[in-house]
């Protein structure tokens, strides 16, 4: 068996990318300090400082499984400064020995400092202890405080299993602030969190008070990221300047949002279609509007409102229940179109989900007022046009005979295409119109049902080539599994 003083040696020795790979993504210094560590006397002890600057860089785990390789090191994970007690950690782990584990580290932390604290646990019967190890955390300036709570079956039963340490809210350090299911109660007056730039709240009992005072007392407050909250009926933003990004998904009782944020430059939203309105939105450029189906007809009066607010985006991600809202309408015995314009979007990205009548005329009808596009996401899923009375009666020859042309259109894909014809109807008017194309991206469902025979793909490409208006387009059609083009910026859900 080798001696402690040979596995010290090899570790020594280990190449630098196996030690990249040991630490954080993130912590690129590490490399630099590695190397110096390496061409260093192999034989020479190092100071104390050394090590603990060393690996404070790596996460517990991988300080605990770096501890094995010899006496000299067993000790290591006591200086970590990144506490990621997650889903990760426990894997394998009894509650009961995950409690103990935890707080070993904190009864026995001799690093400088800790950046990060990140929990996943059940703090039922254990509030005092999980208390002393947010104080710990505290008191050695952590920066990113990530607290996800969870109780059996994890519903909301009028209060959440864990209620917040005021030391939180009289903490200098923290930047990054993320809970889960805990009551969140904050003092009118914060004695602390002034430098405070990000907080992403998942199930909390969200108040008008509570937000007004985040505003009033967190100056360099950038994002605020709520998703499936309580007791959020109106929410009101009153913010700063430095706030940039706001996201709300699945808080399911709100009604109205509204918003006065000048440098507001993202904005978020999944859930039913509610009230939302802008007071002034010079900077917006990434928008998500994540409607889900309406149970009747969408409300268009809401929507319509909105889309006058959003004219400076470049990024839009939306459902078909958003342009049901903006498909033309009869007024006065004529169907008319809505006038708005989009002159700065660059991205557009349609989900068809749970469409009532949305038809091919109802998405080139949203494009028209899209002039300068230049990438164009459709995700069909399983969704299938419906050919009704709106589509024969109205549609159909107005469809035919637009007059259109997308002359920045570069890329184009459909994922979840099955090849249907209506579906090809849309791909080849959108190929005859896109004079600088340069990639169609046709991509299967994930369902068997629409899969491709071979022989009828083949088919199906001489129609598409014949339909191109830009003779330098690639067309390219992939198995779900083994599509490797480019994907749209937002993902359909982000929490």
């Amino acid at each position: 068996m080798a001696s402690p003083e040979r596995k010290g040696q090899t570790f020594l020795q280990m190449s630098r990318k196996r030690l990249k790979r040991q630490c954080h993504s993130s912590y690129h210094h590490l490399d630099r300090v590695t190397t110096s560590f390496t061409q260093a006397d192999r034989s020479a002890d190092l100071p104390d400082e050394v090590l603990d600057m060393i690996f404070s860089f790596l996460p517990i785990r991988n300080a605990v499984q770096i501890g094995v390789l010899s006496t000299r090191f067993k000790n290591s994970w006591n200086f970590s400064r990144r506490l990621d007690f997650d889903d990760d950690f426990a894997r394998g782990r009894s509650p009961e020995d995950f409690k103990s584990v935890v707080n070993k580290v904190f009864d026995r932390h001799e690093g400088s400092s800790i950046l990060r604290f990140r929990l996943c646990f059940d703090p039922n019967r254990e509030e005092l202890l999980v208390e002393k190890w947010i104080r710990k955390s505290i008191e050695k300036g952590v920066e990113e405080l990530d607290l996800e709570f969870y109780q059996n079956g994890n519903v909301f039963q009028g209060r959440w299993p864990f209620k917040l340490n005021s030391e939180v809210y009289e903490a200098e350090s923290l930047k990054i602030l993320k809970l889960n299911m805990c009551q969140l109660d904050l003092p009118p007056k914060l004695k602390g969190l002034r430098f405070l730039n990000t907080l992403v709240l998942r199930k909390i009992i969200i108040t008008p008070t509570l937000i007004n005072t985040l505003f009033q007392n967190c100056s360099f407050l950038e994002t605020l990221d709520l998703a499936q909250c309580h007791r959020i009926f109106h929410l009101k933003i009153f913010a700063q300047k430095k706030f940039k990004v706001l996201r709300v998904g699945d808080c399911q009782e709100i009604l109205r949002i509204y918003i006065d944020a000048p440098n507001l430059r993202s904005f978020h939203y999944s859930g039913h279609v509610c009230f939302i309105k802008f007071n002034v939105v010079p900077q917006l450029k990434d928008v998500m509007l994540n409607f889900r189906p309406s149970k009747g007809f969408t409300d268009t009066f809401r929507v319509r409102n909105l889309v006058y607010d959003l004219y400076p985006i470049q990024v839009l991600t939306t459902t078909s229940t958003f342009l049901e809202g903006l498909s033309p309408k009869f007024i006065g015995g004529k169907l008319r179109e809505m006038q708005f314009y989009f002159g700065n979007l660059k991205e557009f990205h349609l989900i068809m989900e749970g469409a009532i009548y949305c038809n091919p005329y109802d998405i080139i009808s949203f494009l028209k007022h899209c002039p300068g596009l230049e990438k164009i996401f459709i995700d069909l899923n399983d969704f299938c046009f419906v050919r009704g009375p709106y589509w024969e009666l109205h549609n159909r020859q107005s469809f035919q005979k637009y007059s259109l042309s997308f002359d920045s259109l570069k890329f184009i894909k459909l994922p979840g295409f099955k090849f249907q014809k209506d579906e090809l109807m849309l791909v080849k008017f959108l190929l005859e119109r896109a004079i600088s194309l340069e990639k169609l991206v046709l991509v299967t469902p994930k369902s068997r049902h629409g899969r491709v025979f071979t022989p009828d793909l083949q088919a199906y490409y001489q129609h598409l080539r014949s339909w191109k208006a830009s003779p330098a387009a690639q067309i390219a059609v992939f198995e779900h599994l083994n599509d490797t083009s480019i994907c749209p910026t937002h993902s359909k859900t982000w929490y």
